[in-house]
């Protein structure tokens, strides 16, 4: 194994995982959402800037609107869905990365389902940064 493929592994966090019946599950469990929680912090920072330079005094706004606005922006805003996939992709091993690329429309759509959930369920915390932006 590459010292780059070892490092990225090293620095995941282990995950209580389900069973995966397909491969795409055991890729979902065992890669994606373990990049995704050690990407958290910069995920949260890079919606927060977007947010804080397109939708003026977001930071004010009720948590249930700025929620809304939040999922809304990670499904339909293209460069938001590049930047997040970037911040995924980035982190995988020279193999992941391959099976990313060989599998890419799910791999997408399924990082861009977590890091949509991911977003939602963390509003108050994207809110704090733009207050402080």
């Amino acid at each position: 194994m590459m010292d780059r493929d070892r490092s990225l592994l090293d620095l995941r966090p282990v995950l209580a995982t389900e069973p995966a019946q397909t491969d795409a599950e055991t890729f979902l469990h065992q890669t994606l959402r373990p990049v995704l929680k050690l990407q958290n912090a910069a995920i949260l920072d890079v919606v927060a800037a977007d947010v804080a330079k397109r939708i003026p005094g977001f930071a004010t706004f009720d948590p249930a609107d700025q929620n809304h606005r939040l999922v809304r922006l990670m499904k339909q805003d293209a460069r938001m869905k590049r930047v997040v996939l970037g911040l995924v992709l980035g982190m995988l091993t020279a193999e992941e990365r391959a099976y990313a690329l060989a599998n890419e429309a799910e791999v997408r759509r399924r990082i861009g389902m977590l890091a949509t959930e991911r977003v939602a369920s963390q509003t108050g915390a994207i809110a704090e940064r733009v207050a402080t932006a």
